[in-house]
This record gives C-alpha cells, structure tokens and sequence, in this order.
C-alpha cells in the first residue's frame, strides 16, 4: 500500500495519456471538472485537441450559464497557445436567453486563431431575419480550417471579409444564416482556393444574382432565398443540388449528378455531358402551356421525377416527358393530385424508359376531382401498352400501396410486360393512413403469380 501524501498513478502517467482520458469523455465541462482531482490535472484538459461543448441545459441553471461556459473554455485555450483539431459549439435550445452577435463574433474569431481542422457551431432557432435586417456576425478567415459547418438560427447575417484567407478549407456548410450575395460569390471564388464541398441553405439580404467560380468545387448544394439567378463555372463540379431558383447557368465539364426544381429554369452549357448518372427533378405541371424548353440530356442511369399533375396540368405534362432522358436502369417516381388517370400516366413515363431495370412509385392521394372528358388521359389510346415490352425489369417498389382499382390495373399490367423467365421482385408498402383492402390485393397477387415472380406486402 503506497503511504499516505504520496501522488495517485493516474497523475502519474504521461501528458499524452491523460489527454486520451479526457479525450474519452468526449464533454468538455465534464473534462474541466477533473482539475479538482490534483494540481497535475489542472491544465490538462486545456490542451485536449478536440473541444466539444454541447451540453443539455440543466433545469434550474440560468440559461447564460451555458454561454458563460462557452466563453471560459475558449478563453482558457487561448491563453494554452494549443492548436484544436476539432472544436464543435452547439448551443442547447434555451428559451429567454438572448445570443448576441458580438458573443457569436468572439467565438468565431478565437476558432479562427486555434482552430487547425474542423468547427462546427450551431446555435437554436430564433426569430428569422425580416428584409435582411438582422445582426452582423463576421466570419474572420480561418487560414488552418478544412471543415466549416456554420448553422446560425435564422437571426443573424453573416459577414465575409474582404480578401480573407481559407487556404486549407476543403468544405463548408453555412445554413439558417442570411448573406449578401456578391460577398458569397467572391468568398468562393476567391478566398476558397482547395473547397471541394459547398452546402449552402441561407437567405438572402436583397434579391441578387449569385456567381460561383471555381476550380477545385466537387460537390455544389444551394438554396438560397431570394437568389434570382444562379451562375457556376466549375470544371471539376460532379454533384449540383439547387433550389429556389428563378434561372441558373451552369458550366460543369466533369457533371455526373443533379437535383434541381424545374428544369427548364436551369441552362447547362454545352460543356456539360449529355449523359448522367442520376437526375432528381421536381416539376410542376398546372396549366396546358409547356414549359418552354428543350431536350438537353440524352440518357440517364437513374431518374427520379417529382410531378405534381394539376387539373389542367395534363397536356403539359405529356408533351414535356418528351424532352425528359431515357432512363438505363433505375427509374422513380413520385406522382402528387388524383385528377388524371394513374395507368395512362405511368405507361407514357414508361414507353420512354422501357428498358430499365428497377421501378419504384410513390403516390399520394387527394380528394377525387376528375378531369374533363376531353383530357388526353381519358383517350382510350392512352391505356394501350401496344407493343411496349420491359424484358430487363428485374425489382418493382410500389410504396404507398393501398390496393386501389388503378393501382392494382397497373400492377397487373406491369407484370405481364415483363420477362416470363427472369426472377422478378415485387414489393408492395401499404400506406398507413388508407386501410388496404386485402381480399382484393390477396387476389390480385395470385393472378400474377407465376414462377419467376416473388411478391412481398409490407
């Protein structure tokens, strides 16, 4: 038994060691409260390479107990001179407590001094900003950060300065935050020379065009509101997601992927590749005038379409699923309204891509307000498969199935277009908000059934 007064084994071990120990914890106020074991402990935990303070608030705490924690921590490896490979402030959702923006300045300017790797803040939902009238938070350049996720309440704008240096930042992700347009199209297009990665889901001060020009950009997600037109120049750019757009251009030599609301808004170059990998569009068909627009994409390997068909809609609709690519190999659908005819829908997305291999549709439906008898749909010739076979289709995912009379004349149809040899997957989701009528679905299955075709209800 070691003598009384003598030092306890943990203090014993290495600087490196008790970093790991406390690195474990992964709490920073729960690391802070180890200095009441021993002196040796008492400047450790400023020297832990990742900073996490995220902890829930305590009942009966005053509420900017959490922020004055925030504030010592930062203070304290400040004064330490350590580097932080990761630092990752995540302020609880506290009612009654008020974040100023100096408060948010000051954290982001000490995580622009220490930071050297990743910062992560995120604070709770706060009033949103009204006609961009709302606290100015500067981002200070942070010469050593890879990763930035910024996620500021809705309640601040945020400020960029001019000719800021963020020479080793490989990703960024700023969302509920309001920003001036040309100082973000300036940000990364010139302070930004490594970014691969752009998440962007913010608002705008005022209405204004957005250029983006870059030649490390990989990944592109951007939705900003009040943005009316959308510029990209980006020779290595392989992922685009946009939104809330009113037009975009886009150069993309390198584009394998895209997620976009109406297409017809968005001008690929002709640098662009005819053929994707995949392309998830979002169209909304409301009146008989076409959109105007024409084909761009050749082929595509997967094509996911969001239609949501209105009353008058229909005429639209057929004529721009023209203009849509030939779907290779994994075809999805998700369909919105309840007024035109769900087989005649499907079989003209069909008769386009009638070589894929995988089909999966979503339907939700609406109170039943049929279209007019003079609706193309109504045509008799708009239920005929003719000639149309689909010998490589392989999985069939109907998901929202509730067994309806054109669900299952689909379903029915469907099969027989298929190959009476190769094995075919069929899986039916029920929706949980209509009952299913199962005497119906349990006959509809045994009239298909044959032996290459396996059937499963969920």
């Amino acid at each position: 038994m070691e003598e009384a007064g003598s030092d306890d084994r943990i203090s014993g071990l290495s600087d490196d060691l008790l970093r790991d120990i406390l690195l474990r914890l992964r709490s920073l106020p729960a690391a802070a409260r180890t200095t009441i074991l021993s002196r040796r402990w008492r400047h450790v935990w400023t020297s832990i390479p990742e900073l996490v303070i995220d902890e829930l608030h305590v009942p009966g705490r005053p509420p900017s107990s959490f922020l004055r924690a925030v504030e010592g921590a930062l203070a304290a490896y400040s004064a330490s001179n350590v580097d932080v490979a990761a630092l990752t402030i995540a302020v609880p959702d506290v009612r009654l407590c008020r974040i100023e923006a100096r408060r948010v300045s000051s954290w982001l300017r000490v995580a622009s001094e220490r930071v050297a790797g990743t910062l992560s803040l995120a604070l709770p939902r706060s009033e949103p900003i009204v006609h961009g009238h709302g606290q100015e938070v500067e981002l200070p350049p942070c010469r050593r950060a890879t990763e930035i996720t910024l996620s500021l309440a809705g309640a601040f704008v945020l400020r960029l300065r001019p000719a800021a240096s963020f020479a080793a930042l490989t990703v960024l992700t700023i969302q509920s935050a309001a920003m001036d347009g040309r100082e973000l199209g300036a940000f990364v297009s010139s302070m930004c020379p490594r970014l691969t990665d752009l998440t962007l889901r913010v608002s705008l001060v005022a209405c204004s065009d957005v250029s983006i020009r870059s030649a490390s950009l990989r990944r592109l997600e951007f939705g900003a509101g009040c943005a009316q037109r959308l510029g990209v120049a980006a020779p290595m750019l392989e992922v685009l997601v946009a939104s809330f757009l009113h037009h975009a251009h886009i150069s993309a030599p390198r584009l394998a992927e895209a997620k976009v609301q109406r297409l017809h808004r968005h001008h690929f170059a002709d640098d662009v590749p005819r053929r994707l990998r995949r392309l998830d569009i979002t169209q909304l068909y409301l009146n008989a005038a076409a959109p105007p627009r024409a084909r761009r994409f050749d082929a595509v390997d997967e094509l996911r379409l969001s239609a949501l068909i209105g009353m008058e809609g229909y005429t639209s609709f057929w004529d721009d699923v023209n203009n849509l690519p030939v779907c290779q190999t994994v075809l999805s659908v998700s369909l919105t309204g309840d007024h035109h005819g769900f087989v005649p829908t499907m079989l003209h997305l069909l008769r386009r891509s009638n070589a894929i291999k995988k089909l999966v549709l979503e339907t939700y439906t609406q109170t039943k307000d049929p279209c007019s008898t003079a609706c193309p749909c109504r045509l008799p010739e708009s239920y005929r498969a003719n000639n149309m076979t689909l010998d490589s289709l392989e999985e069939i995912e109907i998901n929202t199935f509730m067994g309806e009379d054109d669900q299952v004349e689909f379903l029915e149809m469907l099969v027989s277009r298929c190959s009476a040899t190769r094995p075919i997957n069929v899986v039916l989701n029920k929706s949980y908000l209509v009952p299913l009528r199962t005497e119906k679905v349990s006959e509809m299955i045994r009239s298909i059934s044959r032996p290459n075709l396996r059937v499963g209800l969920h």
